[in-house]
């Protein structure tokens, strides 16, 4: 029974990486064509958020929002989502109503298509190992907010042990937060892991289903005395976790 299960698992794995690639190929050229000039960024929300939604129907992923009021239209921020599955990338431009750039580590620059947006400004590379070029990534992560855009931050930097666990929190978010005036929104991505977690881990399930989300309300540097950067991340960290253990 559980070879049955896994040799599924395999098969919609597979085909899961067939829909995301071709589909990709397919956007390419309105990604070349209209990703470009002062209205790059408003197209390029656009075209991810109909590529996304385009990959979740194939792959029969539906995407179940609770709390989405709680983006106030015309206002930015900073996004905070955990972050354990493939699929939260996707799924985030289901979710958030307006443009955002994504701050993802340097290695997507790797990345077919994806590389793109980051070559394009749209996106921003984080370099953590440079301390100067993170510095950089956080001017121009302080540049968007100022423009109008909101900037979304995986807090936890990645995942390694291929756990539903939440880890520990990096700073960079709440630095930009803090120094830019601007509310944190958690967003806890509950169901996730569950779907589609490593594309190289074989041994674990992979299935279509059900991807609910909660946003949660905003949470405001200024509440906080003195800006205090240690108590954003832990209200932001504690109000995750309790949803994610319901």
């Amino acid at each position: 029974m559980r070879f049955l299960g896994l040799l599924l698992s395999f098969i919609y794995r597979l085909y899961f990486g067939i829909v995301f690639f071709s589909t990709g190929i397919l956007f390419l050229p309105f990604f070349l064509l209209l990703v470009n000039g002062s209205l790059k960024y408003k197209f390029a929300f656009n075209l991810k958020r109909l590529w996304s939604k385009t990959i979740c129907i194939l792959v029969f992923v539906r995407v179940k929002v609770k709390g989405k009021e709680n983006f106030v239209k015309g206002s930015s921020y900073v996004i905070c989502p955990n972050h354990s599955s493939y699929l939260d990338i996707i799924i985030m431009y289901l979710v958030v109503p307006k443009e955002f750039a994504f701050l993802g580590k340097a290695e997507v620059l790797r990345w077919p298509i994806i590389n793109l947006f980051f070559k394009r400004g749209i996106d921003i590379p984080v370099y953590r190992f440079s301390v100067k070029r993170l510095k950089e990534c956080l001017v121009l992560a302080e540049k968007a907010l100022k423009n109008g855009r909101s900037v979304a931050v995986f807090p936890e930097g990645g995942w390694k042990d291929r756990s539903k666990k939440l880890r520990r929190f990096k700073n960079g978010a709440f630095i930009i937060a803090v120094e830019t005036n601007t509310a944190i929104v958690p967003i806890t991505f509950k169901t996730n892991f569950d779907l589609f977690t490593d594309h190289s881990d074989f041994k674990g399930y992979c299935r279509p289903g059900i991807a609910r989300v909660v946003v949660h309300e905003p949470i405001f540097p200024n509440n906080f005395i003195d800006k205090d950067l240690i108590s954003l991340r832990n209200q932001t960290y504690h109000t995750i976790k309790k949803e994610l253990n319901r």
